[in-house]
């Protein structure tokens, strides 16, 4: 028979508070007052902010590699009174990156959804693969450790299966989870050291112990159950055949401006996405001292193409947009075999005007066809 290590639910709070002794632990909270759910540190949870591990949150952890703003660096203009026509720069790195104050302990992302993986997957290979690494994201992934929960619930907007996802997909976790009611079991487990220390650490609240075939059962009708769920939400989509059918109705401005009609470039969807990479650089100055910082940005903002002379390539919303959706379901795929779309369904849940990226899709198939 085969193995598996379960941990108690009702053990849960203790095992994650052991955890938070040695790790920073991060995992969905919902603030009570305003129902959403976002990842928070563990210690903020109280009466007010509870645990949902349940649902999805408003927004991706992406924030956690890839903050909304980011210092980069510090600088400092010196003049010397009996030279004033030279003038120097002096500039610092930001303190969090210097070595001997980078934060030593691990991070523990725990409860993350599978989409929200495969979406660190992508933003590895935008930010920590190839010549020009962002030292700063890839040393906040190698301090990660991962501990993904399946999804037995699936809502109206999730699309994972469609993309080439999975509601269990651990491929890239280091821990993957299945919620069996009273228990959580460890589907998979990476082979990495830390893991491998965690779960010593942690062995008093696991229990080993060989599944039955009933359980084993289970474990198999949770996961084609919601697999089902998810494949009725909408048509899976083949990779090759969209980047085809994207690159053919490119041209066709009709076709995109009666898509994005109703679209005001709020960028909403772009600031819930996980996969979304843009960002700007910035200054900010005060007297002789000041700081360059990164904090993201979005392609459908008219700003983002502008260019000094005044000339802006994407003036229309229907451009932008379909810069947008091309970059999800066309150019990435080109550069890495990835769509860059894992069917989280947050845009659609945040969209204001009811804008559906499935239906999108389906649009530009259907009009190739």
């Amino acid at each position: 028979m085969k193995t598996l290590t379960y941990i108690k639910k009702e053990n849960l709070n203790t095992f994650l508070e052991e955890l938070n002794k040695d790790y920073d632990v991060f995992l969905p909270v919902q603030n009570r007052e305003n129902g959403t759910i976002n990842f928070e540190s563990l210690d903020t949870v109280n009466d007010n902010n509870v645990v949902n591990l349940k649902e999805k949150t408003r927004k991706s952890p992406k924030s956690l590699f890839f903050p909304p703003t980011e210092n980069l660096f510090e600088f400092e203009y010196i003049k010397d009174i009996k030279t004033p026509d030279i003038m120097e720069i002096k500039l610092s790195e930001s303190e969090e990156m210097i070595p001997d104050k980078i934060n030593s302990r691990k991070n523990i992302i725990f409860g993350i959804k599978p989409c929200d993986v495969m979406a660190l997957k992508c933003l590895d290979l935008v930010f920590g693969e190839g010549e020009k690494k962002d030292s700063r994201y890839v040393m906040k992934r190698a301090n990660t450790i991962i501990i993904s929960i399946g999804c037995n619930n699936i809502f109206p907007d999730c699309f994972c299966t469609s993309v080439g996802g999975n509601p269990f997909y651990f491929d890239h976790s280091d821990l993957g989870l299945i919620d069996m009611g009273p228990d959580l079991v460890i589907f998979k487990s990476s082979e990495k050291d830390d893991i491998r220390e965690l779960l010593d650490k942690s062995h008093k609240f696991f229990e080993e112990r060989e599944i039955n075939s009933d359980e084993e059962i289970k474990i198999k009708k949770i996961i084609s159950d919601s697999e089902v769920k998810c494949r009725s939400n909408n048509e899976s989509v083949n990779a090759e055949d969209i980047v085809l059918d994207m690159e053919n109705k490119f041209n066709d401005e009709e076709m995109w401006k009666n898509i994005t009609r109703k679209c005001i470039s709020c960028a909403a969807c772009t600031y819930v996405c996980p996969t979304c990479v843009c960002f700007n650089i910035g200054d900010e100055q005060s007297g002789m001292k000041g700081e360059r910082y990164k904090c993201w940005d979005f392609c459908t903002n008219y700003y983002y193409t502008l260019e000094a002379s005044g000339h802006n390539p994407r003036e229309n919303i229907y451009q932008r947009y379909r810069n947008k959706i091309n970059c999800k379901y066309n150019y990435f795929y080109k550069r890495n075999k990835n769509l860059y779309c894992v069917g989280c369904g947050r845009c659609i849940d945040v969209c204001p005007v009811g804008m559906d990226i499935r239906e999108i899709v389906k649009h530009v198939r259907s009009s190739q066809k």
